[in-house]
């Protein structure tokens, strides 16, 4: 199964649909609220109503493509250029087509007298009742009407543009107010559970064992657990570390592991050969692999446990897998420590992960993260 989660609230993104909806209504009654009745202008009021559909398409193509693909993607200048050519070229293409013509003069046709079954005055068509009829656009003309036009485009789009940013701006607060009581909550959490107690009472007990078989293998063992214990106790409680120490954090794990074990269980280890200067948050996925140790390893029949780590581009890549014997054993303990890895997973990158778990028709389990760096 695949898991991704969405950064985007519910609640806020309700309110957005309300704010929305409410803003394109306002635009398309505009010209009905401010026009004037009296006189045959209904198609021009539909004239209008088409003009301001190309702006919503315009509305509907920048919230769904330019920003998502473009601006949030890092693009800004391309974002701008692509926004600005939209915009002037929708604008222009109304502008040649427009069957009223925005600079041009009221004639006889245009402006036909009240019939006098309707026993109202005749008017002569002048610019005066030109003026009622470009009323409809809203108060009084401040420049032509292909620039109102032109600035009521930009002003839509500027604000769904500032509406989007604020809503990612107000769940990416909530996400870190989360994510920052989640991490006080489980610093002693970490400390007790990622790493077993029995790991360290068992691994304490392997390196008395090596005493009195060698003394370097034991001293070398105990600067290990020594690294591994200060890691837990202060780097681990930083928002992000050296993608190298949690390597070597790792590595020292799985050198204390092979310990506990016999030959019968294969131990694999890759990481890459050059590791860049970049962090990462700590311990993401020290619980998948205690996991593989905890479920994946028999006394009775050969074991495995192969962990592997991949830099491609700016994407780490991690992968774990092991053989399953209790299947029910393994489903039951491995359901909790999953959802904890995955909420913290949700809280830190949002949507930008992915987390495949799955369980082969051979009785193998595997586990893949891949996360941005």
């Amino acid at each position: 199964m695949k898991l991704k989660r969405s950064t985007i609230n519910n609640k806020s993104g309700k309110v957005q649909v309300v704010i929305i909806i409410f803003m394109w209504l306002l635009v398309f009654l505009m010209p009905v609220l401010s026009g004037n009745f009296d006189y045959e202008i209904k198609d021009h009021i539909f004239n209008i109503w088409k003009e301001y559909a190309i702006v919503f398409i315009m509305f509907l193509i920048n919230r769904f493509l330019l920003l998502p693909y473009l601006l949030f993607k890092k693009q800004k200048l391309l974002y701008g250029v692509v926004l600005g050519l939209m915009v002037v070229g929708f604008i222009s293409t109304i502008y040649m087509n427009n069957d009223v013509g925005f600079n041009k003069k009221p004639e006889e046709s245009e402006f036909q007298p009240i019939p006098p079954r309707m026993e109202r005055p005749m008017f002569k068509p002048d610019f005066e009742h030109a003026d009622q009829i470009k009323s409809i656009h809203g108060p009084k003309l401040l420049f032509t009407p292909f620039g109102n036009l032109l600035i009521m485009s930009l002003l839509i789009l500027g604000f769904d543009t500032g509406l989007v940013f604020s809503n990612k701006w107000i769940n990416a607060e909530k996400n870190k107010a989360i994510l920052e009581k989640e991490n006080i909550e489980n610093k002693m959490a970490f400390l007790r559970n990622q790493i077993s107690p029995h790991f360290f009472m068992n691994t304490l007990n392997n390196i008395h064992s090596l005493v009195d078989i060698s003394v370097d293998e034991a001293k070398d063992s105990i600067i290990r657990l020594s690294r591994m214990m200060s890691y837990m106790l202060y780097n681990a409680q930083d928002k992000e570390v050296f993608l190298h120490k949690e390597f070597d954090f790792i590595r020292s794990y799985i050198d204390l592991m092979r310990l506990r074990f016999t030959d019968q269980v294969t131990i694999n280890l890759t990481l890459p050969e050059k590791v860049p200067l970049i962090k990462i948050p700590p311990l993401l996925t020290i619980s998948f692999i205690e996991n593989a140790f905890k479920h994946g390893i028999s006394y009775e029949e050969p074991s495995f446990v192969n962990i592997q780590f991949t830099l491609k581009g700016n994407r780490l890549e991690f992968e774990v897998s092991n053989k399953v014997f209790d299947r029910k054993k393994s489903n039951e303990n491995s359901g909790v420590g999953l959802t904890n890895s995955k909420n913290r997973l949700d809280l830190i990158f949002g949507s930008d992960y992915e987390l495949l778990v799955e369980e082969t028709n051979d009785k193998i389990f595997v586990v893949k993260l891949n996360i941005p760096i």
